[in-house]
């Protein structure tokens, strides 16, 4: 039976014979502790009501152990499928350094200023780090945790200062190695397809694209804003009225909006227009013809984060760490 007074972890130890140093070993999800001594203490704690004070915990220990994840909301829309990959290993990675992991919506062009927003998290000095998502240029979330030397790693690419922690793939060679990929294969008239232009992946993507269609002379276009697989279908349905052989889509997601209109054109993949796309997402091979991509290489990425933020939260001066990470063509049916 649940009792309702206030339970201390003197109590669970009572409880259960064992000393409050171990019951402590057990909230604390410490690995030193015996599985049935651990079931023991957990089964006491469950039926004893007894609940961890983290606000308390955390002024103790002078860390909350907490790390807030802030992307970027998207229109409304919210998040990729790729992002749902990267904050599942993002939260593995963390999890096993016993570190709670809070996602919060944000922009880089304005903190919301409501209960929604983790930033109040950190302004209350409940989290004692960030992972930031889909930056953009004078980002006011940078801005912010620079200012309060709160320690944070970007995923994507900072080009507005020298002394912040980032995890990037190589952008600008995706566009690069992408067009490459479609100019050899024969493709001479190729349209690249993006999210906004407000976010840095975006540019250097669509960069490094321009460069290797100039160099190789190939008719090209780059189209941004088309956030989800209905918006690329309705622009593909748009541009077959033209005669392009290759359509290059910045996420395997959107790519499928484009294999539908593609089909009800009467058309075949890849005998009469080509499909390059960038992530590599689990489904991307199921699709027919299975679509060839540029792998985002997740648990690389996800992994080098958590690290990169562990080390700045728990090192007295620790160093800038920037990596860049290769992209990998996985090619497969579609081109």
């Amino acid at each position: 039976m649940k009792t309702f007074g206030k339970v201390t972890i003197a109590d669970i130890a009572k409880k259960t014979g064992f000393s409050i140093k171990t019951v402590s070993r057990v909230i604390n999800n410490s690995p030193n502790v015996k599985e049935e001594t651990r079931k023991k203490i957990l089964k006491a704690i469950e039926e004893s009501g007894y609940s961890v004070n983290l606000l308390a915990k955390a002024l103790k220990k002078g860390k909350t152990q907490t790390v807030i994840v802030f992307m970027d909301k998207h229109g409304g829309e919210y998040w990729s499928s790729w992002h749902n990959m990267m904050i599942r290993e993002i939260i593995s990675g963390f999890r096993r350094e016993n570190y709670k992991i809070i996602v919060s919506p944000s922009s880089g062009k304005g903190v919301l200023d409501d209960e929604t927003d983790g930033f109040l998290f950190l302004k209350s000095g409940l989290a004692d780090g960030a992972v930031i998502f889909d930056v953009m240029r004078e980002d006011i979330r940078i801005k912010y945790l620079r200012e309060n030397k709160i320690p944070f790693v970007i995923v994507g690419k900072d080009l507005d200062h020298d002394d912040t922690n980032y995890v990037d793939l190589d952008n600008y060679m995706v566009g690069y190695m992408g067009g490459e990929y479609l100019i050899k294969k024969g493709k001479k008239r190729i349209v690249f397809m993006l999210g906004s232009k407000d976010f840095n992946v975006n540019r250097e993507r669509s960069k490094g694209f321009e460069d290797v269609c100039r160099k190789y002379g190939i008719e090209y276009e780059v189209i941004f804003e088309l956030k989800d697989p209905e918006e690329v279908y309705r622009k593909v349905q748009e541009k077959l009225k033209e005669p392009i052989d290759a359509f290059f889509i910045s996420g395997d997601e959107r790519a499928m909006g484009a294999y539908k209109a593609i089909y009800e054109a009467g058309l075949k993949i890849p005998e009469d227009v080509a499909i390059l796309s960038i992530d590599n997402l689990p489904f991307s091979e199921y699709l027919h013809p299975p679509l060839t991509t540029i792998d985002q290489r997740v648990k690389e990425f996800a992994g080098i984060t958590v690290r990169i933020l562990l080390d700045a939260m728990r090192q007295q001066n620790p160093k800038v760490k920037r990596v860049i990470i290769p992209p990998r063509l996985i090619e497969r049916g579609s081109v």
